[in-house]
């Protein structure tokens, strides 16, 4: 019998998993793919396009690996140019000074540079704020009178945050190219559709000064990281397994297939799943089937990600791109209207390229999370149109691809749909002005986690803290029985 059984591929499953035998749980980590399955002929493609944030000095992915005496000082460095967004009459670069990104900023809108000068010194405060209050309440919750005092602070700044944010919301539909610039960055750094209606959308703003920190190998290996520390720690960890069933009775239990299509059951006393699991569909108290959807009732998926991976020549991209490039094509469109690649590039340095000296690339587009839009005649469609935009601003791209099959990358895309982080609407709290969501389920004792549980940390950072929440809700709830 397990204390803890994990279910689920995402970075917040192996964090729970860590956690969990960390804290002296006797932990099982069921996931539905290998990670050496991430790569293929020795190259490790990027998992999506998600920015890796949160390992500066405080921040809550350095806290983390600090707790579990984990060194990644090899595969993780800061980017002093953090990301890029490129229009067709524009192209501005967010480095991680913030004089120098403003200096950008101010170049390309000249005519906007009172606005964008006040809008980013009160973001600055608001998102040191919301920073603060993470740290003095983590699970977004008051748990006396006395900090109910508090909250009057939150009051006033996220009233002051509206009224800046509300004004420059205004000023930018007043200029198309700037207005996509600010949707271009959400969209790539939360997964929440709204992002920029909430307080802390000053915070997710404020990434590039907090640190983007980009490896082509970071992804895999933070997840590699972390399952090792878990094997170590005598985690038992299962990646052979088909998860056929999840009953809940008085333990939870989990009915596996094996290769050799041996069937078994794997007993937990609790369990912590990802909303991006396929288990999430196969719930059962007694015979009764469960519907997970309304445990998200708040939530519900808008768009999902199909990521087209490229080797390229070095010499068919511009000396300056950054390895995170948002590409618009068309700045009066919806930025979800098939109108935002975001690119991940492996690296520039000749020196960081992949041993067979070629540059990767991932293109990530997001599409509406409707039958019609994922049938694959329509998928190989978008495909080409990517490649076609890709080619209006990069001259020499056609001639630079060494190897994309369109095919491969749809069923990279489909498959790994369990890793991926996919678009949210999501419910904010008409008090404070945050999207947070419970990692409790009605279910006793089962718990879940991902990204949109605190997607106004943004995807990565949101991960790792949904995965730690989830064990200590778990541990919470043990003291009181």
């Amino acid at each position: 019998m397990h204390d803890l059984m994990v279910l689920g591929d995402d970075i917040s499953s192996y964090v729970a998993a860590a956690v969990g035998i960390k804290v002296g749980l006797k932990t099982i980590h069921i996931t539905d793919n290998s990670l050496k399955s991430l790569s293929r002929n020795d190259i490790f493609f990027i998992a999506g396009t998600t920015p890796i944030t949160g390992f500066g000095d405080g921040e809550i992915a350095n806290y983390l690996l600090k707790e579990l005496n984990i060194e990644l000082e090899d595969i993780l460095s800061p980017l002093k140019l953090a990301y890029q967004v490129i229009l067709p009459e524009h192209r501005v670069d967010f480095f991680s000074s913030r004089k120098d990104m403003l200096n950008d900023l101010v170049r390309e809108f000249p005519q906007k540079k009172k606005e964008i000068l006040s809008f980013y010194n009160e973001t600055e405060k608001t998102s040191q704020f919301f920073k603060n209050w993470f740290n003095d309440y983590p699970f977004f919750q008051v748990n006396n009178f006395k900090q109910y005092f508090n909250y009057v602070g939150l009051i006033i700044n996220l009233i002051k945050f509206k009224s800046k944010n509300n004004k420059f919301r205004r000023i930018l539909f007043t200029e198309p190219s700037l207005r996509k610039t600010f949707e271009a960055q959400l969209a790539f750094l939360s997964p929440n559709i709204d992002a920029f209606q909430l307080l802390s959308s000053a915070y997710l703003l404020s990434t590039p000064q907090r640190g983007i920190y980009h490896s082509f190998k970071i992804e895999a290996g933070v997840m590699e990281a972390l399952l090792d520390f878990f094997k170590k720690a005598g985690g038992k960890y299962s990646d052979n397994y088909k998860l056929l069933s999840i009953r809940k009775t008085k333990y939870i239990e989990a009915e596996v297939i094996d290769g050799e299509g041996v069937i078994s059951r794997i007993p937990a006393k609790s369990l912590i799943i990802s909303n991006k699991s396929n288990g999430m569909n196969l719930f059962y108290k007694k015979r009764r089937n469960i519907n997970t959807n309304r445990w998200l009732k708040h939530i519900k998926v808008t768009h999902y990600p199909l990521l087209l991976h490229f080797v390229l020549k070095k010499e068919c991209l511009p000396e300056k791109i950054s390895q995170y490039a948002l590409v618009i094509s068309n700045i009066d469109k919806d930025i979800y209207d098939d109108n935002l690649i975001i690119l991940g590039i492996s690296s520039l340095n000749r020196s960081q390229l992949t041993p067979q000296g070629k540059v990767l690339l991932t293109a990530t587009v997001f599409l509406p999370a409707d039958h019609e839009n994922w049938k694959r005649e329509n998928l190989l469609s978008v495909a080409n149109s990517v490649v076609n935009k890709l080619a209006d601003y990069f001259p020499f791209f056609n001639k630079g691809i060494e190897f994309f099959d369109p095919h491969k990358s749809i069923d990279f895309s489909i498959k790994y749909g369990s890793i991926i982080n996919p678009k949210y609407k999501i419910k904010k709290s008409w008090f404070s002005g945050f999207s947070v969501q419970n990692n409790r389920t009605p279910l006793k004792n089962v718990y879940i986690s991902g990204s949109f549980l605190f997607s106004g940390l943004g995807c990565w950072e949101g991960e790792i803290v949904s995965g730690m929440y989830a064990v200590y809700h778990l541990l919470k709830e043990r003291r009181k029985q």
